[in-house]
């Protein structure tokens, strides 16, 4: 509150000599003399209660004094009122009281507009820290803008926060944050016991507020101490304090509000807090208790939902353990491209920014890219050969049969010639030896022929026309039934030109994206993750059309999801833990991306990006370290 005159001033215009002069100084008012022809003053003055006039009043004048009585000894002067001088001292004892009055009347309004004044300011600030403790933002920040702002609304020199923590059962009082405009707060952050014997820890225990104009001065029938110590190593004086439990919407206390020497403003002196700015700062408690419970309910979800993406991630990694990391290693150099986008000297990607909810976005899309997998059968998902282990078991059971067959039949051409006394025996043993010698090899060198075949390639090569000299060997079963060493599935399966898998089986793992893409889009995404389906489910895309699930092409494709299909292939190509090929080396892998950008497969630009800034993931299984050099 302003400092205001305890008594009114009398302005005596142009020298006028007015006996009204000797009546107010005879009432302890205070005498000016002022120039009336002084327009060009424009300092307005409100402490003044009576101007005598001897000149016309003008409207400048009348701005000038907006509170003060014109009085003039002439009627034509255009004066509140006029004084005859012959008027006797009662009369002018009277105007002398009616002037203080007036003057004491419109002090009374002025107080009255500065006070509305200044509560239409403390609800404007009310309103504006409701709608900044709305906002997102981290705890430390959030806390630092609730004690802000509430010590700004208040007009006090310092202030502490506490928060009520409780682990394994006990509860305690965290020592949060510290505030003080006047000294610097060596502030370390501390728990502490949960008792009344402290100030913040009795109101947080009997949730009570306190507000003490001097807390060097309790009673001693109080439970609570105030402890000197921060005040007699800093040089501070702690007097006025109010203390306001937080409670949330159950009407828990979730930490405690410390305010500290509320300052009044002319003096710049501590005075109490007083039922109207504890008012206040209670409604900024309760606003302050909702948004840092929201705040943690926000955290709690976000890791919530962190523990999930990871759960998953591991749930598909069980399902191919050969996989073991992919995912991790493609969720980090996903993001380490994306980011290195914009600093590169490309003036396509100059001007892109990413907050960081949508690098979090592309993170759980990167994370969760293959999760569709969980719906392939395992024995396509794990398969490391073109032929499953049973079948090539099979396979070279029927090798090793046959040239039993052979054997048995070489023997009874050889007792046959016996028997028979076959002229030149020896000879013609020879010719039988021989020939199940050529037929063994031949088997030999089929059943060769098929394991090679049988092992996958990184690139679409090989010829395996082989296979069908292979395929039209027959031979009779014991029963008289005609057999094949391989059947005509089994040729398909080994005529695969890259990979193991026959074509349906690759449009089982194909349908992967759909099933991730499905999956995803039945979670209840927030909005700053609401594409987090449409990037992980285009991974596959190819800007030429020809990839999968849907044919997209050039910038129909998120720009996220180019970016992954890079970083997918090169981690695809140079994992070292792939049971069905043997991984290629950084420099093999980068032509190959280089080749399919040339095809028009894959967007040049962002695999020359990733070439220069030297993005690459560690291949170990449970973590992935980006390195940008």
């Amino acid at each position: 509150m302003d400092a205001r005159p305890a008594r009114p001033t009398l302005c005596i215009a142009d020298q006028t000599i007015s006996r009204v002069a000797s009546v107010a100084r005879a009432a302890g008012w205070q005498l000016r003399k002022i120039n009336t022809t002084d327009d060009a003053s424009t300092e307005m003055d409100k402490d003044t209660a009576i101007v005598l006039m001897s000149r016309p009043l003008t409207p400048s004048l009348r701005k000038r004094f907006p509170h003060a009585l014109f009085i003039g000894h002439l009627p034509d002067l255009n004066t509140d009122l006029t004084i005859q001088p012959d008027a006797n001292e009662s009369a002018l004892n009277q105007l002398i009281t009616h002037g203080e009055e007036n003057w004491r009347r419109h002090q009374q309004v002025l107080e009255l507009f500065r006070e509305v004044g200044a509560r239409r300011k403390r609800m404007r600030q009310l309103s504006e820290i409701g709608v900044s403790l709305s906002t997102r933002m981290e705890l430390d920040d959030l806390l630092e803008t609730i004690l802000q702002e509430a010590r700004r609304l208040a007009g006090c020199d310092a202030g502490s926060l506490y928060l009520t923590e409780e682990v394994d059962g006990v509860r305690s009082l965290v020592f949060k944050l510290a505030q003080n405009d006047s000294v610097d707060v060596p502030f370390v952050e501390s728990r502490l016991p949960l008792t009344p014997e402290s100030v913040a820890g009795y109101v947080a225990v009997s949730g009570q507020e306190l507000d003490i104009p001097d807390v060097y001065e309790l009673p001693e029938s109080v439970p609570y101490r105030f402890n000197r110590s921060f005040d007699e190593q800093m040089g501070y004086r702690t007097r006025s304090m109010l203390v306001l439990p937080m409670r949330d919407h159950r009407d828990r206390i979730v930490g405690v509000l410390q305010f500290i020497n509320r300052l009044e403003p002319t003096a710049n002196q501590p005075v109490p807090f007083g039922p109207e700015i504890s008012e206040l700062l209670r409604a900024v408690a309760s606003q302050a208790a909702v948004s840092i419970q929201k705040n943690t309910l926000i955290r709690d979800i976000n890791q919530l939902f962190e523990s999930f993406v990871q759960a998953s991630v591991k749930t598909i990694e069980q399902r191919d353990p050969s996989t073991s990391g992919h995912s991790f290693r493609v969720a980090e150099t996903t993001v380490g491209l994306l980011q290195a986008l914009p600093r590169s000297d490309l003036n396509r990607f100059r001007h892109i920014e990413f907050s960081a909810d949508q690098i979090r976005e592309v993170r759980y899309a990167a994370l969760l890219h293959d999760f569709g997998k969980v719906a392939v059968r395992e024995n396509v998902l794990v398969k490391s050969h073109k032929l499953p282990v049973d079948r090539l078991e099979l396979i070279r059971y029927r090798v090793e049969l046959q040239k039993e067959r052979l054997r048995r039949r070489a023997v009874e051409r050889e007792l046959e010639l016996f028997h028979h006394g076959a002229p030149d025996l020896e000879v013609a043993r020879g010719r039988v030896n021989r020939a199940l010698q050529a037929e063994l090899e031949l088997l030999n060198n089929y059943y060769e022929r098929i394991v090679n075949a049988n092992e996958p390639n990184v690139l679409d090569e090989g010829d395996f026309r082989h296979l069908q000299e292979i395929r039209e060997y027959a031979y009779q079963e014991f029963d008289g039934t005609d057999n094949g060493l391989i059947t005509e599935p089994d040729m398909l399966a080994l005529s695969v030109r890259k990979g193991s898998l026959t074509p349906e089986e690759r449009l089982e793992i194909q349908a992967h994206v759909v099933h991730t893409r499905e999956f995803l889009s039945v979670l209840p995404w927030p909005p700053e993750l609401a594409r987090v389906p449409e990037i992980a489910g285009a991974h596959h895309e190819k800007l030429d059309g020809s990839g999968y699930p849907a044919g997209l092409s050039g910038e129909e494709i998120p720009l996220a999801s180019r970016v992954m299909t890079v970083c997918d292939i090169y981690d695809a190509l140079t994992a070292m833990d792939r049971p069905y090929k043997r991984a290629m080396s950084r420099e093999a892998a980068l032509e190959v991306l280089e080749d399919e950008a040339r095809q028009g497969l894959l967007d040049t630009d962002i695999v020359t990006v990733f070439i220069e800034a030297r993005i690459d993931a560690s291949n170990h299984a449970d973590t992935a370290v980006l390195r940008l050099a």
